[in-house]
């Protein structure tokens, strides 16, 4: 008999963050001028230069693949990329915090954690907001609070999100129930890289949308409880369609962990329905590993960037799918109990 795990929150949240958007009293909101960008950056990284140990990095002198590696990594924007003339980005040494710098706003400081914690990252992101203010003067009103470039941010000009893997919820055809529910709240749904994106690998992206007439506490209190919620509508509908299923749930999560240690050849999306069907047996006690971080570390490792990051040059995408496969492989069977 397979054994429910009881940490099975622990599959399914997979990382927070906490993301401020900031602008600089002085300069227009769009900086097209290459000597004004540079100077806002550098009193950035002066502003900051107590808050971390940050790496300050201008865009224009990275590659095209170095900065799709980025992006895939969450550490920058596709709009920062877009704005790659006059935009940086400043990165602490464990890639928890990026303050990126001439994007859609002057400021937007960004901070990571593995699993549900809003309130820690909060903590954090706000000792670099601390030493921003008191450096820098930060366009602000009184009834409008932070003024940011776009409407959506007036206010406190946070978001707060939780990256959920919700495998039960998606092939039961709950999910579009929930987006609907959500909405309601205030909070959206999205893939796993924001607007736009769409959900991969049964993960999602639950985040506030309104940061006008509300507080900081407010908005995570509202998307903590709501990931609570969702997880355990996850949970249970976890039971119906897979824990009662156990012998198909299990011949098709063992299918797919050797497919992956097996392969010649992985594309993503192949790589992404197998690897789902894995986690979820691992979730479930039904594949040996307990190390579900080094799984959502993997997803992230062999996008197709960030697999020709690891080999040292940009790759066909046959030789992509070729070394791909060998580091899944490798990875998988490494952290197989």
């Amino acid at each position: 008999m397979i054994l429910e795990n009881p940490d099975l929150y622990a599959g399914n949240i997979i990382m927070t963050r906490i993301r401020l958007a900031r602008n600089l009293v002085g300069y227009p909101f769009k900086i097209d001028n290459v000597a004004v960008a540079k100077d806002l950056v550098k009193k950035v990284n002066r502003a900051l230069v107590r808050s971390d140990t940050f790496n300050l990095l201008y865009i224009d002198n990275f590659s095209d693949i170095k900065l799709e590696s980025m992006k895939e990594r969450h550490l920058i924007s596709q709009n920062l990329i877009d704005n790659r003339e006059f935009s940086a980005v400043l990165i602490n040494q464990d890639q928890s915090i990026s303050v990126m710098l001439n994007e859609e706003d002057h400021v937007r400081a960004q901070c990571f954690m593995r699993g549900l914690r809003l309130k820690e990252a909060y903590d954090r992101i706000c000792k670099i907001d601390d030493d921003l203010a008191k450096n820098v003067d930060l366009a602000f009103d009184n009834k409008f609070g932070y003024l940011t470039a776009c409407p959506s941010n007036l206010g406190t000009g946070l978001r707060a999100s939780v990256m959920l893997f919700l495998p039960a919820l998606t092939e039961s055809g709950n999910i579009s129930h929930l987006v609907s529910e959500v909405s309601r709240l205030g909070l959206t749904v999205r893939g796993l890289y924001g607007e736009g994106s769409q959900a991969e690998g049964y993960m999602y992206q639950v985040s506030n949308e309104v940061t006008l007439g509300v507080s900081e506490e407010q908005i995570i209190e509202s998307v903590e409880q709501t990931v609570l919620q969702i997880c355990e509508a996850e949970r249970n509908q976890m039971k119906d369609l897979y824990i009662k299923n156990e012998l198909r749930t299990m011949d098709k999560a063992r299918k797919s962990f050797g497919v992956l240690t097996n392969a010649v050849m992985l594309s993503y999306n192949e790589f992404l329905s197998h690897i789902a069907q894995v986690k979820l047996g691992a979730m479930l006690g039904m594949i040996d590993i307990n190390d579900l971080p080094a799984i959502d570390e993997l997803i992230i490792d062999v996008r197709p960037a960030n697999v020709c990051e690891q080999y040292g040059k940009r790759l066909s995408q046959i030789n992509r799918d070729l070394f791909r496969a060998e580091i899944v492989g490798k990875k998988l069977l490494k952290i197989r109990g």
